[in-house]
């Protein structure tokens, strides 16, 4: 083996490096489909709150406040009005009754499921313009990826049409 080719391979400084350059781009991306298709019936961070307590049920306030980065009380007004428009069912910890656990409501699933669809959709169009090759090597990549940083997989996508609800737009 030559030195060229033993040099081709990356060091993990250097898979570090490229990381740091590229997810940002991906996370744009991700969020300009996702915002694409939230509408009128959802802000973006609500669609984060409801996204965050679908991915992790029974989430506290607190849990949804600190991924926010918000305070609690803007926590709390946010998850209240959730709670108003059907997209959240409030509950209590069993283990604590102190702490709240938050689900998601037929509703709210349905909505984050059609906000899901539509961004997928955008995804997939997006890159069918990429050759066969490139789209194995960004899957295997991407699946190593949710391997290493230990992300659940997604949530199913149901076949359940979203309820024409009017989740409010105010965060």
């Amino acid at each position: 083996m030559t030195s060229r080719a033993v040099s081709s391979v990356p060091d993990a400084n250097a898979v570090a490096a490229v990381f740091l350059d590229a997810v940002p781009g991906a996370m744009d991306a991700l969020r300009h489909a996702m915002r694409a298709h939230v509408g009128e019936q959802l802000t973006v961070p609500q669609f984060r709150c409801l996204n965050y307590i679908g991915l992790h049920p029974g989430s506290s306030l607190g849990a949804v406040a600190s991924f926010l980065g918000v305070t609690l009380p803007t926590a709390s007004a946010m998850v209240e009005r959730l709670v108003k428009a059907g997209a959240l069912l409030p509950g209590t910890a069993q283990d604590d009754r102190r702490r709240s656990a938050l689900q998601l409501t037929p509703a709210g699933l349905a909505q984050l499921d059609a906000i899901r669809r539509g961004a997928h959709a955008e995804l997939a169009q997006w890159l069918s313009q990429r050759s066969r090759d490139e789209l194995q090597t960004l899957h295997a990549g991407l699946t190593l990826m949710r391997q290493l940083f230990g992300r659940p997989g997604p949530m199913p996508v149901t076949d359940t049409s979203p309820t024409p609800s009017s989740f409010p737009r105010t965060a």
